[in-house]
C-alpha cells in the first residue's frame, strides 16, 4: 500500500518536475529565476514619495512606396507629486496631438484631466511590466486576456519557458561602492504571441529587474490570436492582419543609491493588412529628474493576494467620497491613489513649451538617444531565437487579379512556419490562357534583416514599382478597360534581401537565376468593351527570350514627415545582369515637397535612368499612367534611357486638397534622348490623407493626345 501510495505522488509529480529540469539550462539561470520570483512576490513600501518629470510620445503612420505619412502623433509632458499616504498632484506642463495625414494643426487633447493620473505609477507596483499581469489573472477567460503576455517570472512559467545565464556587468560608484548585473535570457517553448523571447538584467543584490528588452515568440496574428468568430466580417483581401513588435523595452535607474525606479518604457511596432498596408507604430515614455523620500531600511513584505473585482469600485467610492469628484483616484489591489489634476488654461503654452518632446521628422526626433538605439539593436540581434516548432496556418483563398495578359487569374496563398523559418507558398491560374503562376519560397529573419530564397513560374512586371500586379491595375483594367502595365513570362530562383518589417525600409537587394519569355494579350473583356466592342486593350510588349543572371539593389531615403514642414525623399536603383543579354541600368528619383505660404503645398519630382549593353525589350523603362506620365496610358513612350519631371501646386490642407499639375517625360535610345519635345501632362486632381488617395482628370497635351481619369495611392500631394 505504501509504495503504491508513494508511486502515485510521484508520478503526479512528475510533469513538473521534468519541466523544472528542462527549463534551466544551467544552475545560475536557476537561481536567478528563483530570487527574482521571490522578490516580485513582495511588495516594497519604503518610498513615501517622490517627484518626477514625465515625457511620453506616441506615433502611428503609414507606409507608402513613395514616401511615409503620419497619420497620429501625441507628445505629453508632465510633473508628479506622488505621495502614498496623501493627496499628489499632477501639472500638465505640455501636451499637444495632431493627425499630421489630415489635420496638421496641433491641439490640446480632450481627454488629458482622465488620463494623466494612470502615469503617477505605485513603486510597490508591477505595472510597469507593459502589459504583464498576474498569473491568476491570465489563467483568466476574459477576452482582453487573449493577448495579454504570460511573465517569464510568474509562477509555474517553467511550461511557457526555458532560461539560461547570460553575460554580466558591474557599476562602480565613486564611494567605491559595486553592483553587479546579470543577465537572464528568457527562451520561449513554443510559437505565441502570448509568450516572449526575451534579455533580463537582474540586480545581484536587490534580485531587481532592473532592465528588460523583449519581443513576443512571434507576430500577433488576428485570425490565430482572437478567434474565428471575430473575423468573419472582414474582407480576405485585407487579411492576414498582424502586428509585428520589434521590441518592448523597460529600463530602470538607481535613486539615491537604493531605489531602482523607471526610467524609460519603449515599443516599436508595425501593423500589417493584407500585402498592401503597412502601419508603422512607435511609443516612448522617459522619466527623469526624480526626488524619492522614504525609509532605506524598510524591509519587503508579502505580496497580499488580489482583492475581489467589486473592491476596487467600492474603494473609488470612497476616494471621491472623502476627496471630491474632482480629484482623479486610481485604484488597484483594493487600494486608491488620490491626485489633484492641475491643467493650465493657457493652452497656447501647452502647444509650445520647450519641455514636450520635439516633432516627428524633425531633428532629434526621438526620447531613444542615438547610443541608447545602438544598444538595443545589438540587444535585439542577441535575443533568443525562436523555437523550432511547426504551425500551419490554413490556405487563403481569394487571390484575384484582372490583366490583359491573364484576364482574371485566381489562387490561393499557405503558409508553414518552423518557428526559425518560414515556408511559404502562392499558386494561380489565369483563366484568360490557362497559365499557373507557382512560387514557393524558404525565408529567415535576424534582428535586422529578412532572407528569403525563392523559385517560381509566374508572370512579372517590367516596372515593379508601378504595382501593375496590385489591386488598383485591376480595377483600372476591369472596370475602365484600361491596362497600364506591361509583362513577361519568368521561371527561376531568387535570393531576396530586405530590412524586417519593422525597420526603416531603406533598402532592398535581389538576385537571381531566370528564364524570361514573351506574354501575349489573351483577353479584350473589360465593362467598357461589354458595352462597346471596339475599346479593347494595347498589345502587350514583345519581351525577348532570354535566360539571364541578374541582381538589383535599391536605396531609398527620406527625411521629414510633418506636411507643415519641407520634405524630401529619394530612391536609387542599380541592376544588371548576364547571359542572353548583358546590361546595367541605373535611375534615381529625387521627391520634394513644402508649404508655400499659409495658404498652398507645392511638390516637384525629377526622375531619371541611364543603361549601357544589350537590353532586352523587358528591361526597357516604360512611361505612361499615374505612376509616371499622367494624361496617358501605359507605355506612350519607351527606351532603355529615359528623364522624368512633375509639378504640382495644390491648397495646404493634407485632408482634402485640389491639386493642380503637370507632367513632362521622354524615353528613347540612350545615344539619341534629348529634352526636347516630350510628351507633356496636365490636370487637376483631388487628394485625400496627404495624398495617400488621389483622382486626377489628365489632359495629354503631345500626340497622342487625350483625356484621362486616374484613381491610385500614394502621390505627392
Amino acid at each position: 500500500m505504501l509504495a503504491t501510495f508513494v508511486a502515485a505522488v510521484l508520478a503526479a509529480q512528475s510533469p513538473q518536475s521534468a519541466l523544472d529540469s528542462s527549463a534551466y539550462l544551467d544552475p545560475e539561470a536557476r537561481r536567478l529565476v528563483a530570487a527574482a520570483r521571490a522578490r516580485r512576490e513582495t511588495v516594497d513600501r519604503s518610498i513615501t514619495g517622490y517627484r518626477a518629470t514625465m515625457r511620453e510620445r506616441i506615433g502611428v503612420g503609414v507606409r507608402a512606396l513613395r514616401r511615409d505619412r503620419m497619420l497620429y502623433r501625441r507628445e505629453l509632458a508632465l510633473r508628479i507629486d506622488w505621495r502614498r499616504d496623501s493627496v499628489g498632484r499632477i501639472e500638465v506642463i505640455g501636451a499637444r496631438q495632431a493627425v499630421p495625414a489630415a489635420l496638421p494643426r496641433p491641439e490640446v487633447p480632450d481627454d488629458l484631466r482622465g488620463d494623466v493620473a494612470d502615469y503617477a505609477f505605485d513603486p510597490a507596483d508591477d505595472r510597469l511590466t507593459v502589459g504583464f499581469g498576474r498569473q491568476e489573472e491570465l489563467d483568466s477567460t476574459d477576452r482582453d486576456r487573449r493577448v495579454q503576455f504570460n511573465h517569464p517570472l510568474a509562477p509555474n512559467s517553467e511550461r511557457n519557458y526555458r532560461f539560461a545565464a547570460g553575460d554580466s556587468s558591474a557599476v562602480v560608484f565613486p564611494n567605491g561602492r559595486m553592483i553587479r548585473l546579470r543577465e537572464l535570457r528568457v527562451i520561449p517553448r513554443r510559437l505565441d504571441f502570448r509568450l516572449m523571447s526575451g534579455s533580463f538584467w537582474i540586480d545581484e543584490e536587490s534580485h531587481a529587474v532592473v532592465r528588460a528588452l523583449i519581443r513576443p515568440a512571434r507576430p500577433f496574428d488576428f485570425e490565430q490570436d482572437i478567434g474565428e468568430d471575430d473575423n468573419d466580417h472582414i474582407p480576405g483581401f485585407v487579411k492576414p492582419i498582424r502586428v509585428e513588435v520589434r521590441f518592448i523595452t523597460v529600463d530602470y535607474g538607481l535613486w539615491a543609491g537604493r531605489w531602482w525606479l523607471p526610467r524609460l518604457i519603449a515599443m516599436d511596432a508595425v501593423a500589417t493588412a493584407g500585402s498592401f498596408l503597412q502601419m508603422p507604430m512607435r511609443y516612448e515614455r522617459v522619466y527623469g529628474d526624480y526626488e524619492v523620500s522614504g525609509d532605506m531600511a524598510a524591509p519587503r513584505t508579502a505580496r497580499p493576494p488580489p482583492p475581489v473585482a467589486i473592491t476596487d469600485s467600492l474603494v473609488r467610492a470612497r476616494c471621491h467620497e472623502q476627496y471630491g469628484q474632482e480629484v482623479a483616484c486610481r485604484c488597484r489591489d483594493g487600494t486608491c491613489r488620490a491626485f489633484a489634476i492641475d491643467i493650465p488654461t493657457d493652452t497656447a503654452a501647452l502647444l509650445a513649451t520647450p519641455d514636450l518632446p520635439p516633432p516627428f521628422g524633425g531633428v532629434g526626433d526621438s526620447l531613444i538617444s542615438t547610443g541608447e538605439m545602438g544598444e538595443l539593436t545589438r540587444g535585439l540581434g542577441k535575443l533568443p531565437a525562436a523555437p523550432w516548432q511547426l504551425s500551419a496556418r490554413p490556405p487563403r483563398w481569394g487571390l484575384a487579379r484582372f490583366n490583359r495578359v491573364e484576364g482574371l487569374a485566381l489562387g490561393a496563398r499557405g503558409e508553414l512556419d518552423f518557428g526559425r523559418l518560414r515556408l511559404d507558398g502562392s499558386a494561380r491560374v489565369a483563366l484568360a490562357d490557362g497559365e499557373p503562376d507557382l512560387e514557393a519560397g524558404l525565408a529567415h529573419e535576424t534582428g535586422t534583416r529578412r532572407f528569403r530564397l525563392a523559385g517560381y513560374r509566374r508572370m512579372a512586371a517590367v516596372d515593379p514599382t508601378a504595382r501593375s500586379l496590385g489591386i488598383g491595375n485591376s480595377l483600372s483594367a476591369l472596370v475602365l478597360g484600361r491596362d497600364d502595365g506591361d509583362y513577361y513570362r519568368a521561371a527561376g530562383a531568387e535570393l531576396s534581401v530586405v530590412p524586417v518589417v519593422t525597420a526603416p525600409q531603406r533598402f532592398a537587394f535581389r538576385i537571381y537565376a531566370e528564364q524570361q519569355r514573351r506574354a501575349a494579350k489573351h483577353t479584350d473583356f473589360s465593362l467598357p468593351h461589354a458595352v462597346h466592342d471596339d475599346h479593347v486593350f494595347r498589345p502587350n510588349i514583345a519581351a525577348d527570350s532570354a535566360d539571364q543572371l541578374g541582381a538589383v539593389v535599391t536605396f531609398r531615403a527620406q527625411r521629414g514627415i510633418d506636411p507643415e514642414r519641407a520634405r524630401w525623399g529619394a530612391d536609387l536603383t542599380l541592376d544588371g545582369g548576364a547571359g542572353t543579354y548583358g546590361f546595367s541600368r541605373g535611375s534615381a528619383t529625387l521627391r520634394f515637397t513644402a508649404p508655400f505660404g499659409r495658404r498652398l503645398a507645392g511638390a516637384v519630382e525629377l526622375g531619371g535612368g541611364m543603361s549601357a549593353g544589350r537590353v532586352p525589350v523587358q528591361s526597357h523603362w516604360y512611361l505612361g499612367g499615374p505612376a509616371t506620365l499622367r494624361g496617358y496610358g501605359g507605355g506612350a513612350t519607351s527606351g532603355d534611357a529615359f528623364w522624368r519631371a512633375r509639378l504640382e501646386l495644390a491648397n495646404r490642407l493634407p485632408a482634402a486638397r485640389l491639386v493642380l499639375f503637370a507632367d513632362a517625360a521622354r524615353a528613347g535610345a540612350r545615344d539619341h534622348l534629348s529634352l526636347s519635345r516630350p510628351l507633356v501632362g496636365i490636370g487637376i486632381g483631388a487628394s485625400f490623407v496627404d495624398g495617400l488617395v488621389r483622382i486626377d482628370v489628365g489632359r495629354a497635351v503631345r500626340s497622342p493626345t487625350g483625356w484621362r481619369i486616374d484613381f491610385y495611392t500614394d502621390a505627392a500631394l
